[in-house]
C-alpha cells in the first residue's frame, strides 16, 4: 500500500487542483492505495472494479463519487474492455471561500460529506449515476475542465476554479433530484446515533440540519432529538457547540489566528454569535481566553 502525496499532483500548492483523464486497461490491477487530497472520480466508459473498505463494486458509465483523503482503495480493469475514467484532485482549500455557500445546498451536504462518511462505516455504496442530457453536460464540465489546465492560457485558473464550482452545483441538484438514495443500513437507533455523533465530531463546521440528520435516520425531529439527548447527555446544538468551542480554543492556543478567522473556521459565520456562545462555555470572551493563555 502507498500514499499518493499532494505534491505529486499539483505544481501549484497555492491553487491545489488537477484532473486526468485516465484508462484503466483491460485485466490492469491498480493496487491499494491512498492519498492526501480528494478525489472525484467519475466513469466515461468501462466496467472495471473498484474495491475499498473490503467492499468490490463494479463501475459503470455514468457513475460519480468522492473518495476523502486517507480512503485506501484499488482497481481491477476488466477482462474485455478498457475502463475510462476521469480523477478530479484537489484539496478543500482550493474552495475555502466559497465551500461555505455550496453547504448551504443540502444536497451538496448530502453528496460530499453524508454519502463518504456513511461509505466508510456501513456495507453500501452511496454515488450518483449520470444518464442522459445531465451525463452530456457534466462530461462537457470535465472535458472543459482538462481543457483549460491542458492549455494553461491566460485566467485558465479562474475559469477551472468557476467551472468547478458550477460542476458541483450542478450534481448536487441532480443528486437532490434523480441521484441514488442514501440506503438505509439495519443500525439500531442507538448505532444511527452513535453515527451522527461521529459525523459531528468529523465535520463539525459544517452547517448540518436537524431534519437532515433526522431523515438519515430514518427519525422523525422529535424522536431524534429525544434519542440524541439520551445518547449524549445533551441537545444537538449543545453537543455541536462544545465540540466546536473546544477546537476554537485549540486555534486560539496554537495559532495566530483572527478571532474572526477561527469562529469562521469552526463554522460560525455570525461572529457576535460565536461570542455569546464561547462567553457562555467559557465563561469569558474569546480574547481574555487567548491572553490567558499566553
Amino acid at each position: 500500500m502507498f500514499t499518493f502525496q499532494a505534491s505529486q499532483y499539483f505544481d501549484d500548492l497555492s491553487f491545489p487542483f488537477h484532473i486526468e483523464l485516465y484508462t484503466i486497461q483491460q485485466g490492469q490491477e491498480i493496487p491499494l492505495h491512498t492519498h492526501d487530497f480528494v478525489e472525484l472520480v467519475y466513469v466515461v466508459e468501462g466496467c472495471a472494479v473498484h474495491e475499498m473498505s473490503g467492499m468490490t463494486y463494479e463501475l459503470r458509465s455514468g457513475d460519480i463519487f468522492i473518495l476523502e483523503p486517507n480512503i485506501y482503495h484499488s482497481y481491477k480493469g476488466a477482462l474485455h474492455k478498457d475502463t475510462i475514467v476521469y480523477n478530479v484532485l484537489f484539496k478543500l482549500e482550493l474552495l475555502h471561500r466559497e465551500l461555505n455557500a455550496l453547504c448551504e445546498i443540502p444536497s451538496f451536504l448530502d453528496f460530499f460529506y453524508i454519502a463518504p462518511f456513511l461509505r466508510k462505516n456501513a456495507t453500501f455504496y452511496p454515488h450518483v449515476t449520470l444518464s442522459g442530457l445531465r451525463k452530456s453536460l457534466f462530461e462537457n464540465h470535465l472535458a472543459s475542465l482538462h481543457r483549460e489546465e491542458k492549455e494553461r492560457e491566460t485566467g485558465y485558473q479562474l475559469v477551472i476554479k468557476t467551472r468547478f464550482i458550477e460542476s458541483l452545483v450542478q450534481l448536487s441538484r441532480y443528486y437532490a433530484a434523480y441521484g441514488n438514495p442514501l440506503p438505509t443500513p439495519a443500525y439500531t437507533d442507538e448505532q444511527w446515533i452513535a453515527s451522527v455523533v461521529s459525523l459531528i465530531e468529523q465535520h463539525y463546521n459544517k452547517p448540518f440540519s436537524l431534519d437532515q440528520l433526522s431523515r438519515l435516520c430514518g427519525m422523525s425531529i422529535p424522536s431524534f432529538t429525544a434519542k440524541f439527548k439520551t445518547f449524549t447527555k445533551k441537545t444537538f446544538v449543545e453537543f455541536k457547540h462544545d465540540i466546536q468551542i473546544r477546537e476554537a480554543c485549540k486555534l486560539m492556543e496554537t495559532t495566530s489566528s483572527k478571532i474572526v478567522d477561527i469562529a469562521h473556521a469552526v463554522g460560525f459565520e455570525d461572529l457576535s454569535f460565536f461570542y455569546r456562545v464561547f462567553r457562555k462555555k467559557m465563561g469569558f470572551p474569546p480574547l481574555k481566553y487567548r491572553l490567558s493563555k499566553r
